[in-house]
């Protein structure tokens, strides 16, 4: 007997741990347009490398989560090879970008992946930037990712887009600490942790059945 209420906890386990971890999350796709343009993977136009902020709005994302995937969506199958390749996420209070870098933080970015040599997929539509870190967003303020590289080699890979008020910033250095404001706007898909601290609050009562 005692065989057997082991092996149904160890049952009732690991379907709530199922559960867990498949009842709770969210993916987001935010879809700007259908154009496409090749910043910030422009290894010609920038041969001392570049920094861009891109800005996605709240009421695009609409969910307050830990952020555990980040994905942009290519228009082609081209793929460049890029250096010193870094990824930060960061509130911003702004709904439009300014010329300044780091006037557009509301906080401290958060280094969500890097890469000494960071390969851009050679397949079209979405790809996940490799995070190593989680982002906690607070579905209160807006969204900044940051992407910023030092070499490039290999063709222009272009991202989809559309047109968006100041919601681009770039320069033509990993350094700079202002750049150029335009209206370019990129698509997204942001996935949520699919999973939860809590403990499951059954395992008393399923023991108590069999007991």
């Amino acid at each position: 007997m005692k065989r057997s209420v082991v092996f149904i906890l160890a049952v009732a386990l690991t379907l709530g741990v199922a559960s867990l971890v498949f009842a709770h999350g969210k993916q987001v796709t935010v879809t700007i347009g259908s154009g496409g343009n090749v910043i910030p993977w422009w290894p010609s136009f920038f041969p001392t490398g570049t920094r861009v902020q891109m800005l996605y709005d709240q009421s695009r994302i609409n969910y307050a989560g830990t952020i555990n995937e980040f994905e942009l969506e290519k228009t082609s199958t081209a793929t460049g090879t890029f250096t010193n390749v870094k990824f930060y996420l960061c509130h911003t209070k702004l709904s439009a970008l300014t010329t300044n870098f780091s006037n557009n933080y509301s906080g401290t970015p958060v280094l969500v992946a890097s890469s000494a040599s960071y390969v851009v997929p050679a397949r079209t539509g979405f790809y996940p930037i490799p995070m190593t870190t989680t982002f906690k967003y607070n579905n209160t303020d807006n969204l900044i990712l940051e992407i910023s590289w030092v070499r490039g080699s290999g063709s222009s890979c272009a991202l989809r887009c559309g047109s968006l008020t100041a919601h681009r910033l770039w320069a033509r250095s990993p350094t700079a600490s202002t750049g150029s404001v335009d209206g370019v706007g990129y698509n997204g898909r942001i996935s949520f942790s699919y999973y939860t601290a809590v403990s499951p609050t059954s395992l008393g009562r399923v023991k108590a059945m069999y007991e």
